[in-house]
């Protein structure tokens, strides 16, 4: 009966963004910006989070906005945008 509670509520957890009509608060798109260490890729990671759904683990952003916080740790501009431009 456990094993069943448990998958439900994994089902349920993983159906959340999917369901949701709402999107990511800028204040998440700033804070995660905020860690890229580019002005390049802090761009890129607002621009691509400004249509993400909203989620309830980080593993379920678009692949886009994935990119581009792959991207953020990129110590220059350069290197972060190769990163971006081969992670698709």
């Amino acid at each position: 009966m456990n094993k069943l509670l448990g998958l439900v509520v994994i089902y349920l957890l993983w159906l959340t963004p999917v369901n949701a009509k709402e999107y990511i608060s800028d204040e998440k798109c700033a804070a995660l910006a905020g860690d890229a260490k580019t002005d390049w890729a802090a761009e890129q990671i607002i621009d691509d989070c400004s249509y993400q759904k909203k989620v309830t683990f980080s593993f379920q952003y678009d692949r886009e906005l994935k990119c581009a916080i792959k991207a953020g740790k990129a110590r220059t501009e350069t290197a972060a945008e190769e990163v971006y431009d081969n992670c698709y």
